[in-house]
């Protein structure tokens, strides 16, 4: 699992021993989705007898993660996701988990109830925080929060 491409992007000892094959565990389970499947049923059928109850489903879901986790292109295609959520995070400062976050379609809904109290209050959107500050005013700061 060395590199091959020497302009590839170094990748720390914690991402190539951990962050990636987390992110190998994470896929290899969603293409591994049926035997995931049956396993659960089966343990939740069998309750405390899954031990000896479930080892053909048991084996066959080992099976197919080991043979996820083995394979080296596998391991390639997760590192090429692992670099480039790493150089989206480095260009925008979000995280991906928060990226895939779906948005509102229309802005304008938010603002059907909410009137601006006076001309001197101005309207700043900030694209990197999830808040919109409307206006400071005596009683304090009113926020819309996106959520």
């Amino acid at each position: 699992m060395a590199s091959t491409n020497a302009e590839e992007i170094p990748l720390r000892h914690v991402e190539k021993d951990v962050l990636i094959p987390k992110m190998m565990r994470e896929k290899a389970k969603e293409r591994c989705a049926d035997r995931v499947e049956a396993f659960n049923s089966c343990c939740k059928e069998s309750g405390f007898l899954m031990v000896f109850k479930c080892q053909e489903e048991n084996s066959a879901l080992k099976e197919c993660l080991t043979q996820h986790y083995q394979d080296p292109a596998f391991f390639e295609e997760c590192k090429r996701l692992y670099i480039q959520e790493k150089l989206e995070f480095e260009r925008t400062g979000i995280p991906a988990k928060n990226r895939t976050q779906k948005l509102p379609t229309s802005i304008s809904r938010l603002f059907s109830s909410v009137t601006l109290p006076s001309s001197s209050c101005s309207l700043r959107i900030c694209s990197s925080v999830s808040t919109l500050s409307i206006c400071q005013q005596s009683w304090g700061l009113f926020r819309l929060f996106i959520t």
